[in-house]
């Protein structure tokens, strides 16, 4: 689906819905019904926050990339341990296609550590080991650039503001999986991702991936939107 000329244009940061223009997020509020927001109920939180991440990286050239998407991302609601585990473990899967093969197996054993999670019950000592071992975890030596090394490790940084009462084991040992394959990137990683438009690129496809796997887990069946519903919702709103 391309944007109807009728929309506002598709631009970083988030707007206000008088401006002519909206990031992607607010697309997809104005496609739902929705109060105009980048933070719509309709879409579950960690793929609308990765699809603000990507809008706001993406070069103006390139932000249309995006819109293959935004039918996708309204409807996706349900939420579980089990859901944001996968997710975890899918975004890690995309850290490591990164990786120089012959240097993946850390991530990998992470990874399938992660995976014996999946529907298993645990406790708060649980969540705390899959913090300490992911905090512990290496960062590999390379010969990268300085700010792609940065690029990593700031993401391997992530873990404790992902700590609260509801991370449950399964999605924590996921999310020190992904920390290990971010530390392991560090050192090997055979990507640009210290060139924020080109990361971006590679973002979405990487977000097309991780809704993919939000319907399968769910077994939701998306409905395409087609250009006469989207104007019908823009009027709604005029």
């Amino acid at each position: 689906m391309t944007a109807p000329d009728f929309l506002p244009t598709l631009s970083s940061g988030s707007h206000d819905a008088e401006q002519g223009e909206a990031c992607v997020m607010e697309y997809v509020s104005l496609l739902a019904g929705e109060e105009w927001s980048d933070r719509p109920e309709c879409t579950h939180p960690l793929l609308a926050h990765e699809a603000r991440t990507t809008n706001d990286l993406l070069r103006d050239g390139d932000r249309s990339r995006l819109v293959p998407l935004i039918g996708r991302l309204f409807g996706t609601t349900d939420d579980s341990p089990e859901l944001r585990a996968r997710l975890r473990i899918t975004q890690a899967r995309q850290v490591v296609a990164l990786i120089e093969p012959s240097a993946r197996s850390r991530a990998l054993v992470a990874i399938e550590h992660a995976e014996t999670w999946i529907g298993r019950d645990g406790t708060d000592d649980d969540v705390r080991e899959a913090f300490a071992s992911a905090m512990g975890s290496a960062v590999a030596e390379g010969d990268l650039d300085p700010e792609h090394v940065e690029f990593h490790v700031g993401m391997s940084r992530m873990f404790p503001f992902a700590l609260s009462p509801e991370l449950k084991a399964a999605e924590a040992y996921a999310l020190a999986a992904l920390v290990v394959a971010h530390r392991v990137a560090a050192g090997e990683c055979r990507a640009d991702c210290a060139n924020g438009p080109a990361r971006a690129r590679r973002m979405v496809k990487d977000l097309s991936g991780l809704i993919d796997v939000y319907d399968r887990v769910t077994g939701r069946v998306a409905v395409d939107v087609t250009p006469d519903q989207v104007r019908e919702l823009a009027d709604s709103l005029a």
